[in-house]
This record gives structure tokens, sequence and C-alpha cells, in this order.
């Protein structure tokens, strides 16, 4: 985070530090029509121009319309979004793959539409967003379709490369290398290679047999409680 954008996130949001880092929050709204000090502004400026970062121009533009003597400047950000910063952040940083911020919506009386939230994820590529009502209408679509495809296995890229730090750990005969010099992309590839190769037909057709028979199982099982049912309605 370079001085400029940490001064003017600063005023967008509220900080507080966490930890290591700092942690930006807005108990109403996100500002965007900010009044800075004119020297704070332009020695943050001057200290981030060798960086790349979308406010070095708006702020480079701002700064030359100030005329001799002010000492505070109003900086009117609505032609770009705080996510827009964010992102510039998450570009640049080699730690950091995303920043997620969450918002909720109240209201200060009990409307049944005056709550709900959304969330936001920011990465070096993308920014997106949805409120909690898009993700209800996700939520019945799922469940709408009633699922009649089943996964029956599957395997994570962060488990190959625990086993890989196992086996290298246990057997000293399986490589002589450690096991940070294997990359996310040979793990990557080699998924991908075993994927195309392995063929599970015969487990497949077990698991499709198995589950036919349950299901007449099933099936059985509910007729014979349905009879049962229906002879002591009967009696009664």
């Amino acid at each position: 985070m370079t001085p400029l954008e940490r001064l003017v996130l600063s005023h967008i949001f509220s900080p507080e530090p966490d930890g290591d880092g700092l942690y930006f929050f807005a108990e109403e709204s996100p500002a965007e029509c900010l009044e800075l000090d004119v020297a704070e502004l332009r020695n943050a400026h001057r200290a981030s121009a060798d960086v790349e970062s979308v406010l070095i121009a708006i702020v480079a533009d701002r700064l030359a319309e100030v005329e001799a003597g002010e000492t505070h400047v109003e900086l009117d950000l609505t032609v770009i979004s705080w996510a827009t910063i964010f992102q510039d952040i998450v570009r640049r940083s080699p730690t950091l793959d995303e920043i997620a911020v969450f918002s909720a919506f109240t209201c200060s009386r009990m409307r049944s539409d005056g709550f709900g939230g959304m969330a936001t994820l920011i990465t070096a590529n993308a920014i997106l967003s949805g409120s909690t009502d898009e993700m209800l209408a996700g939520f019945r679509e799922a469940a709408a379709a009633a699922p009649s495809v089943h996964v029956l296995l599957r395997f994570d890229e962060a488990e190959v490369r625990t086993t890989v730090g196992e086996v290298i750990a246990h057997d000293g005969a399986a490589t002589e290398l450690a096991s940070d010099a294997v990359s996310d992309d040979d793990i990557h590839a080699a998924c991908l290679a075993v994927v195309a190769s392995t063929d599970l037909a015969e487990e497949r057709g077990s698991a499709v047999f198995k589950a036919a028979l349950a299901a007449i199982a099933n099936a059985e099982r509910r007729l014979a409680e349905e009879r049962e049912r229906n002879g002591r309605e009967q009696k009664n």
C-alpha cells in the first residue's frame, strides 16, 4: 500500500490496526468526497509517484488546481470506486491474493425489505459483488434443481501438496528434491494428467448398482410401512 493509497483509504473508511495490517470499516457508508490537507496530500503523492496506481493521475490533476495559500483541498472520488484502489494493492502485492468486503443493510424500522447485505471479492483480475437477495435467488435455483448427478470422487491440489511433503519426508529414496522445489504448476499439471489417465468405470458401475439396490430396499421399506399404517387405520 502506497502512502497515497493509505491516506485516501483512511479518509474513505475508518482504519484500525489489525495485526500487521489495517482493518478498514465505515459505520454508515464509504465517503466519496474527501477534504484533505494539501501539504499532507502533496507529500503522499510525491512518495507514491513511482508506483502504478489509479490515484496518481487523479490526485495530480486535483493538486494542479490548488491555488497558492489553500491549506485544504476537496477530492471527488465519484469517478472511481474504492474497490479499484484496493485492486491496485492486490495486483502489486506478492502475498495478498484477495480482499473481501462485507456490508450490512439496516433500517430504523422493522421493514421486511429494510435489511440485508452484500459481499465483494477483490482480486488482481476481478471485482465481484453480490447482495444477499442475489445469493438467496441462487440458493432457490439450486434448491429447485434437485441434484441428479453425484460426485463420486474429488481431490484437492492442496491434498497433493501435503502428500508431496509427506512422501519426501518419509521416503528418502523417492527423490533428492526438497518439497518446496515442487511448484504449484508441477502439481496442477500432474493432477490433470492423472485425472485424464484414470479409468473409474468399474468403481462407477459398482456405485450405480449399489445405489439401485439401496433404492429398491428404500421402496420396499416405505411400502411396508404404508401397508402397516393403512391396516391400523382400517382396524380403528
